[in-house]
C-alpha cells in the first residue's frame, strides 16, 4: 500500500509542464492524503503587463550576459528598450538611484555590476554564484513610471 501511495505522490508532483499556451487543456489537482482532501481547479494565464508595445508576465525577464559596467547597463536599456533606469537594486542593496549624490553616482557608473554588489554588500560573491537578480524601476520616453520584468544578470 505504501509503495502505491508513494508512486501516486511522485507521479502527481512530476506533472509540471513548461511552455503552456493553451491552458484550457489542463486542470490542477490538490491532494492531501492525510485529511483526506482532494480539490480540482482550472489554471489561468499569468496577468499580462505592458510597456510601449511589449507585453510581459511575471515569468519574463531581461537577460544580460557578461560582467558589464553600470553605465553600459543604463545604455543598453536606453538604446535597446527606450527605458531610463531610475533605480537599480540587488536584494536589499540599492546599486543606483537617480536621486543619489552626483559624486557617488559618477563613481558607481564606471564599476562592473559584480564589483558594485561586492562593494555595497561588503561581501565577496560566492564562486558558485552564476547569476544575480536585479530589480529595476524605469521611466518611458515621456518620463512616466513603467512596470518592467526583472533583470537576470548572468555572471561570467
Amino acid at each position: 500500500y505504501q509503495r502505491r501511495v508513494r508512486e501516486a505522490v511522485v507521479s502527481t508532483q512530476s506533472t509540471g509542464i513548461q511552455g503552456l499556451t493553451d491552458v484550457e487543456k489542463y486542470k490542477n489537482a490538490f491532494l492531501n492524503l492525510a485529511l483526506p482532501f482532494f480539490a480540482f481547479s482550472e489554471p489561468i494565464l499569468a496577468p499580462k503587463n505592458k510597456y510601449y508595445d511589449v507585453e510581459w508576465t511575471l515569468w519574463d525577464r531581461f537577460d544580460i550576459k557578461g560582467d558589464i559596467t553600470l553605465q553600459e547597463l543604463l545604455d543598453i536599456f536606453e538604446n535597446e528598450h527606450k527605458l531610463e533606469i531610475s533605480m537599480l537594486s540587488q536584494g536589499v542593496c540599492m546599486l543606483y538611484a537617480f536621486f543619489m549624490p552626483a559624486d557617488k553616482r559618477k563613481e558607481r557608473l564606471g564599476k562592473k555590476i559584480s564589483e558594485l554588489v561586492e562593494l555595497i554588500t561588503k561581501k565577496k560573491l560566492p564562486s558558485h554564484k552564476r547569476a544575480l537578480v536585479l530589480e529595476i524601476c524605469c521611466n518611458d520616453s515621456e518620463g512616466e513610471d513603467v512596470d518592467t520584468p526583472y533583470i537576470n544578470y548572468s555572471l561570467p
